[in-house]
């Protein structure tokens, strides 16, 4: 189980991966501050990357190709072709932008094709950020949560009733009862247990509703079961490990990014592949 570098460029902030395809086998994710979006095909080696206009907090396919990108001031909806639409963004919801520089960070689709996404401010400053959520018909956007520092991994359970969501400065998971693009009842399930442990950042859900989260400044995953016990650390060669997606035509693989910046390691930023022994979950691609 031990981590293998998959992919040797260097990301500044890696972050966000999916997969996608019939096998789950093309894989992408972004260079947050980098402005770029990279793929790699897990079968085939391939790879590939585009730039953006701006910083990327999250590149989500749509199931009619193209992607959902989460650029600083968007999001953008891009086309297969390469043509750029803009969908409904925070000012929408909130009304000018506040004094202080935001961007996007982690977003996810739900079971049910709603994208929810996070906001967080470049110097991470406390109960600044939200998450939202954004229609699955793209045409609307709305808060659901305010009073957030730094918004990050998002997850549902098989059953899709459950949704479960990291800011990274309450260091663990809240669970939240799911309904038709709806949160409600948000209850504290897991905490870290020392500063040590690092800052609980991206994560992904396992075929036996598992969460599986990246640690910045902890040097590993954890992998919580269903019940939130924690059953393993993978530990990781760099400091700062910040997130990760099952891929491949079994889905039985992780792939796992990680993030150079405020290190000196040749190693940090580079994206890493393991095989954990249980299979994961696919990407939900946005409708449309």
């Amino acid at each position: 189980m031990k981590p293998e570098i998959w992919d040797e460029r260097s990301c500044l902030i890696g972050e966000g991966p999916v997969a996608l395809g019939a096998d789950n086998s093309t894989v992408l994710w972004v260079d947050i501050l980098e402005k770029k979006v990279l793929s790699k095909n897990f079968l085939t080696g391939e790879i590939g990357e585009f730039d953006t206009a701006e910083d990327v907090g999250f590149v989500i396919p749509r199931s009619n190709g193209g992607y959902i990108l989460g650029t600083a001031n968007g999001p953008i909806l891009q086309d297969p072709d390469g043509t750029e639409h803009l969908l409904p963004t925070r000012i929408a919801v909130d009304g000018a932008e506040g004094k202080n520089p935001m961007r996007w960070n982690d977003a996810k689709v739900a079971p049910d094709g709603h994208l929810f996404l996070g906001s967080m401010t470049y110097e991470e400053l406390p109960g600044e950020g939200a998450l939202y959520r954004l229609d699955k018909t793209a045409t609307s956007m709305e808060r659901l949560v305010s009073n957030v520092t730094v918004s990050n991994g998002l997850g549902w359970n098989r059953a899709g009733d459950k949704f479960f969501y990291i800011d990274t400065y309450s260091f663990g998971v809240d669970q939240f009862d799911y309904h038709d693009g709806k949160i409600s009842n948000r209850t504290p399930v897991w905490r870290r247990s020392s500063e040590s442990d690092g800052y609980p950042d991206g994560m992904c859900m396992d075929a036996d509703d598992g969460l599986w989260i990246a640690f910045w400044g902890g040097s590993c995953l954890r992998h919580l079961d269903k019940d939130f016990n924690l059953v393993e650390v993978i530990d990781f060669p760099v400091p700062n490990v910040s997130s990760c997606a099952f891929a491949g035509p079994e889905l039985d693989h992780l792939i796992v990014t990680t993030a150079r910046r405020g290190t000196s390691d040749s190693q940090s930023g580079k994206t890493f592949i393991l095989k954990p022994g249980v299979t994961g979950l696919a990407t939900t691609l946005f409708p449309g």
